[in-house]
């Protein structure tokens, strides 16, 4: 039976954007197994060695929760993207299964990460949903994300990005790409200089 994962931030013993994870799964166990999911993660109570700092809470679930686990998060450092060839990618639910990143990942080269391609499309990272900064300050997320994270999605909600179509050949356009994921917020500074972007 597959398995799907939500990935939570807790900061200081606090749930983050709870709601839009909870819809996500719901969504995500009626559509593959027919049945209403049982989700009771927002009372769980926080182990106490992990109600400091930041945090992530990990979720798996098929017809119903299987696993939750709770483990401090360090920020990755990403200086650089490998543009690969992501034609074919389908990963509109956060399945457990990410060897089709894995396989990506194995074409980087000596980049940090790979920005994966859609028939010449932009879609994510391997592991987060982008917006792209233009030289005004503008900040612009592809349309054709892989998966529609909670992260973007609030970001959308909040009117703090705009969703539009963006091929291979406007990233010059841009100024610098923020990595986006629900540990990992535009203000986290997490961000790549276009030029830092290699085929």
């Amino acid at each position: 039976m597959e398995r799907f994962i939500e990935t939570i931030k807790v900061l200081d013993g606090q749930f983050y954007n709870l709601e839009a994870h909870e819809r996500r799964a719901r969504v995500t166990a009626e559509a593959f197994f027919g049945k209403p999911l049982a989700w009771e993660v927002g009372r769980m109570v926080i182990p106490a060695t992990m109600c400091s700092g930041l945090v992530k809470c990990r979720v798996v679930y098929d017809s119903e929760v299987r696993e939750v686990s709770f483990q401090p998060y360090v920020m990755r450092r990403i200086r650089s993207l490998r543009l690969v060839n992501g034609d074919g990618v389908d990963y509109r639910y956060k399945s457990t299964d990410r060897s089709v990143f894995a396989r990506l990942l194995e074409k980087r080269g000596e980049c940090d990460d790979v920005l994966i391609v859609r028939d010449g499309w932009v879609t994510d990272t391997s592991f987060t949903n982008v917006v792209f900064e233009d030289a005004g300050g503008g900040l612009y997320t592809p349309e054709t994300c892989l998966l529609e994270g909670t992260r973007r999605q609030s970001l959308l909600d909040e009117g703090r990005i705009q969703a539009c179509p963006i091929r291979v050949e406007d990233i010059r356009y841009f100024r610098r790409v923020f990595l986006v994921n629900a540990m990992i917020g535009i203000e986290d500074e997490i961000s790549v200089p276009v030029v830092n972007i290699v085929e």
